[in-house]
């Protein structure tokens, strides 16, 4: 509800539509969103199904108008973008390491100043933690905001340094449940299924 007029969202990562519906909804009138996923590609679980469930998903929830689509890979959107500059960013594409600061590096020339910018399955992928260790740690552009979970929040406008501090022990506070959530998954992989118990404070938290 934040995102000024005169700039658009983004979502990295659309599979079957339910983020695209609740950005979608939230969005002030006339701000649109543009959804950007390949949908057909088995390695981030789509299938021939996907495009047309997702279209059917926002056309229920009465968001389909609101919503223009690129089919293909976020570095391919972003390396062709002309849009207007993008007040909110949602990154929830692959999680390995080198799409994710592919996400990051493409988009940024993009984002507006003040910008919001959403990372998911952020301390709990390995691959987009160490990417957002890598590009926002100490960033003199990227400022920590909050964290939901495994959803982390960054706001891009430039930082003074005491902004440049808080904002690198925001992200190092998130650490220990990043190592958490390692060692649940770890325990999970070699059926250790009494230690993942204990380390988990809620059922199935590592895909919250």
């Amino acid at each position: 509800q934040r995102v000024p007029q005169g700039t658009v969202a983004v979502e990295i990562g659309s599979h079957r539509g339910k983020s695209a519906v609740l950005i979608a909804m939230g969005l002030p009138e006339g701000v649109r969103l543009t959804a950007v996923d390949p949908f057909d590609d088995p390695r981030w679980g789509g299938g021939p199904e996907s495009l047309d469930m997702f279209r059917a998903n926002l056309e229920k929830a009465g968001v389909l108008d609101r919503v223009d689509l690129f089919r293909g890979l976020s570095e391919e959107a972003s390396a062709q973008w002309t849009g207007l500059p993008v007040g909110f960013l949602w990154v929830d594409g692959a999680h390995d390491i080198e799409s994710t600061l592919k996400d990051f590096d493409g988009w940024m020339p993009h984002l507006s100043k003040g910008a919001e910018l959403y990372v998911h399955d952020a301390f709990s992928a390995v691959g987009t933690t160490r990417a957002i260790l890598k590009r926002f740690w100490f960033s003199p552009t990227v400022q920590y905001t909050g964290c939901a979970r495994t959803l982390v929040k960054f706001r891009v406008q430039p930082l003074t340094l005491s902004q440049r501090i808080s904002s690198f022990f925001g992200i190092a506070s998130r650490l220990p449940f990043f190592l958490r959530m390692v060692a649940i998954k770890v325990s999970r992989r070699r059926g250790l299924h009494g230690l993942e118990r204990r380390f988990m404070t809620v059922d199935n938290e590592p895909l919250i």
